[in-house]
């Protein structure tokens, strides 16, 4: 636990007691981390005020109806016990079982402020890629605050991430007992993965379609899965800074040897033969010897609590595709 919110949760206990000597009409303001914006202020429990990485000012006093914009925020929500408080979801929120089943406000990449605003919450949680703007200002003007948190794409600023929705949420302590799970099942599974000599290449391919094929690379949360797992990321090994747009000359120069893509989109393209009619990808060593990997989008693309499950069933698949190779 980073020192300064250490020293943050200190100060905040000692505010509760009846008897410390602490004047809390003046906040306290404590930054979670060097590497990120977002930070905390408390005046008197239970209203916290919490800067997001946009640089917008929340406070937080009421957490009974809460709105989650992507599903990792969902399962976090959920995972750090408030899954009763949450009355709406965005439409990539695919677990737990209990959140599936609530309204869908939208997509959190196109939403409207009318969705959200219908279900009457007192919070809101999104990310960076929650958009557009306008939309965003149009909750806050209505009172409802709203909530930025980044997009990790280490397994640190995941972590960091878990934490920070535990300070929104006034459950800190339980936040990081969150993620000092994670991190264990997560460092407990990559200590027993085998090690390749040469390291795979591996390609994250996102597809909805013929129409719609698109090369992952850095900054993506498949980055860290691809690397961790010991392989080498082709997109960004290629410079592919986010998605690109898939070329034969792209595929075949980036020459994979496992292509992973998501089910929905396997499944779009007509099965792992489909894909393999697509220009170049019949042509890579993972299209000659078939090695195609494909996981449902909400285990592969949601970087959350149950990503060390994921990571666990790639080890596994990659140690089956690569060792009969």
């Amino acid at each position: 636990m980073p020192r300064r919110l250490a020293l943050g949760l200190v100060l905040l206990a000692t505010a509760c007691s009846s008897s410390a000597q602490v004047d809390t009409t003046q906040p306290v303001t404590i930054p979670l981390t060097s590497s990120t914006s977002a930070q905390i202020t408390t005046t008197a429990p239970p209203v916290r005020v919490f800067v997001g990485v946009d640089g917008v000012e929340s406070t937080i006093s009421d957490t009974s109806r809460i709105v989650t914009l992507s599903g990792d925020l969902t399962e976090v929500v959920f995972a750090l016990g408030f899954g009763s408080s949450v009355v709406a979801t965005d439409v990539t929120t695919v677990h737990p079982a209990d959140a599936v089943g609530l309204p869908i406000v939208g997509v959190g990449r196109f939403l409207t402020a009318e969705g959200v605003l219908a279900e009457a919450p007192t919070l809101v949680l999104g990310d960076t890629q929650t958009s557009p703007i306008e939309t965003i200002e149009q909750i806050r003007s209505a009172g409802v605050p709203v909530v930025i948190l980044d997009v990790p794409t280490t397994f640190d600023g995941l972590y960091e991430k878990l934490e920070q929705i535990g300070v929104v949420l006034g459950v800190a302590e339980e936040a990081q007992s969150l993620a000092a799970d994670v991190r264990s099942a997560i460092e407990g599974t990559l200590a027993e993965a085998p090690r390749y000599d040469p390291q795979p290449r591996i390609a994250f391919v996102y597809s909805r379609g013929p129409d719609v094929m698109l090369l992952f690379g850095s900054e993506m949360t498949t980055q860290p899965l691809i690397e961790a797992v010991g392989g080498v990321d082709v997109g960004a090994a290629a410079g592919v800074v986010g998605t690109v747009s898939v070329t034969p000359e792209a595929m075949v120069a980036a020459s994979p040897d496992v292509i992973v893509i998501t089910s929905e989109g396997l499944a779009a393209l007509g099965g792992i033969d489909g894909l393999l009619t697509i220009p170049g990808f019949a042509e890579t060593p993972a299209g000659r010897d078939r090695r195609i990997l494909d996981y449902p989008e909400g285990d592969i693309l949601t970087f959350g609590p149950r990503i060390a499950d994921t990571i666990e069933q790639l080890v596994l698949d990659l140690q089956l595709q690569l060792d009969d190779s």
